[in-house]
């Protein structure tokens, strides 16, 4: 596939496309916000979090990850100040997980570009379009979450 330009493909290549494009807008929004010492999927879990996902164990089934592997990212935002790691008030056994100021921030600017860039984007598709892609990725994301056990 040549740059700036689309070929017909199947339905999952082009949802592989969009994801690729969509890792894109993150790792270009990551730099204009000047987070320089985050990762992708460090930010992915502060995002997790900042919309309600606050078990270690559902993030690692979402990002499809070992508990060891999510226990060591979380640790690594821990020490950065991004988040907080608390025993449930209910089950002293589970994890709680809950964005500090300087992490909400964080999120909050990365996120504003991402809008910003997924708005001029948009800007470019007929009204038509846009409005079949959002019935469309509200279908791809109820499915999404059904498939993962409902989290969300």
């Amino acid at each position: 596939m040549n740059r700036g330009t689309v070929e017909p493909a199947g339905i999952e290549e082009n949802i592989l496309a969009a994801s690729r494009i969509m890792v894109n807008i993150l790792a270009e929004s990551l730099l204009v916000a000047e987070v320089d010492h985050i990762t992708v999927p460090q930010f992915r879990i502060l995002d997790m979090v900042q919309n309600l996902t606050d078990k270690p164990s559902e993030i690692a089934r979402m990002l499809a990850v070992s508990p060891p592997a999510i226990s060591s990212m979380l640790e690594r935002l821990e020490e950065r100040g991004l988040i907080k790691r608390s025993a449930s008030a209910i089950d002293r056994r589970r994890i709680e997980l809950e964005l500090t100021g300087e992490g909400s921030s964080l999120v909050t600017r990365v996120n504003a570009h991402r809008k910003r860039i997924l708005s001029r984007v948009l800007r470019g598709m007929d009204e038509h379009a846009r409005q079949g892609l959002e019935g469309s990725l509200l279908d791809f994301n109820r499915s999404y979450y059904a498939l993962k056990g409902g989290a969300r």
